[in-house]
This record gives C-alpha cells, structure tokens and sequence, in this order.
C-alpha cells in the first residue's frame, strides 16, 4: 500500500471569523491530497481522460478533533484502501506542525463515464488499486439517509463560479451551501465534531436546488439537496456539533 503526504498552510481566505479553517476549505484540501495522490499512482485526470471517464466522490465521513487555524500547517495523509465492483475507498488522516491529531475521513469514490454519467465496473479497469488497506474510520462507511422532518431554507440556481474541471458542480459547494443553510435556520452551538456526506446525482450549472434541513435534540443536522421540479434528491448531509 502506498501512501502520501502533502502540506498545507491556512490561508486567511480559508478562515471563519474566529480564525479557524473553513469545513469547506478543509474538505478542499482532502480533494487536493486525494487527487495529487491519483496522479502519482496513475490514476488521475489524465489517466481517466483517456478512457472517457472521471472520479467522483460519492460518500465522505470526516471526524474532527480539533479545527486548524490561519497559518497552521496541515499535513494529510492519504491512502487507497480497497475497492469493490463500483466503489474505491480512500482514507485520511490530517495532522498539525507538532504531529498531533486533527482529523480523519473515509471515502467512497466512483469512476463514471462521460458520456453516460453511469458508474463504471472497477473489475473491468486497470487501475492497480490495492484490493484492500487499513481504515482510518472503524466500522463500515454507511449512507445518511434523508429524514421526514426536513423544512425547506432557500432554493439556489446553480451559478458558473460552482462548475469544476469535470463540468458539474463540485463536492464541496455543496457542503458550503448546506452550511450557509444551517447556520440560517438554527444557531449552532460548539464545534462541528464530524460531517458526513453522501452525492446522489450530478448537478448542472442553472440547475433550480431546493434545499431542506432538519435536527435533533441530540444536536445533530441534517440537509437535504432535492432537484426542484421533479423533487429528486441529489444531496443528503449529516453534521455533528
């Protein structure tokens, strides 16, 4: 199993107003450090490009202990750790400059095909991805599912500035808009402690979102991203303070 490791340093355009590092901004950095990593195994941008397809995350659990501030260091490592028909897992692990922990995450990821928008068999590729690898998160990487209770905030028209390099929103606008709408609907209180996403289906630049929220007296969150018009669900998110 080969691993890596890359360094960052929070900018001032990352940070809240209390000085700590954005949970979108963080999860920027996963992207980055799971990218860098897939090229340098040669499974990256280029390597799916020749066989019409690209990654996408499909299911992200990410386990905060403590948030990073401006101009901290952080270093993540990062490995894959498995894969099935469908889905490729990859972990990581994020520490400060003094080596103490600060996070970790799991994720599922898909390859899908171009011009289908449909999943491809992973058992068909050559991707030399190990067949297996150690967790950073103990336990099976479930799904949320959308709850009952959901009252809706806002609808958002997808705007261009949200459009990534493989033509459709990118993961992490949607944590900043599901974000942006929790923060409008309740005050939440204290540190987030995790988030959990799970994408359901691509969105397009214009696309018309409803989104939807929910909570728990045990102060947990939930968003719900549904297609307006046709109400299907695109996004679901899970967040601990």
């Amino acid at each position: 199993m080969e691993t890596r490791e890359d360094k960052f340093t929070v900018k001032t355009y990352e940070c809240q107003a209390d000085r700590n590092i954005k949970i979108v901004s963080l999860m920027q950095y996963l992207q980055e450090a799971a990218a860098l990593h897939a090229e340098q195994l040669g499974l990256g941008f280029g390597r799916l490009n020749e066989i019409d397809s690209y990654w996408v995350l499909s299911n992200l659990r990410i386990e905060i202990a403590r948030f990073p501030k401006w101009n901290d260091a952080v270093v993540i490592k990062t490995w894959p750790s498995g894969y099935t028909r469908l889905i490729a897992t990859r972990e990581f692990v994020g520490r400060d400059q003094d080596d103490c922990e600060l996070f970790r995450a799991s994720s599922q990821w898909m390859v899908l095909d171009k011009q289908t928008s449909r999943p491809k068999n992973l058992f068909h590729l050559d991707l030399s991805l190990p067949k297996t690898g150690p967790k950073a998160i103990s336990g099976k990487l479930k799904r949320p599912e959308p709850q009952n209770d959901y009252s809706q905030v806002e609808q958002v028209r997808v705007p261009y500035s949200s459009i990534d390099l493989n033509g459709h929103v990118n993961n992490t606008e949607y944590v900043r808009w599901g974000i942006d709408a929790l923060t409008r609907a309740f005050k939440l209180k204290g540190s987030i402690r995790f988030v959990h996403a799970t994408y359901l289906s691509e969105v397009f630049e214009a696309d018309q979102l409803d989104l939807l929220v929910s909570s728990t007296k045990s102060g947990q969150f939930s968003v719900l991203v549904r297609r307006a018009g046709d109400e299907s669900n695109v996004y679901v998110m899970e967040i601990g303070c």
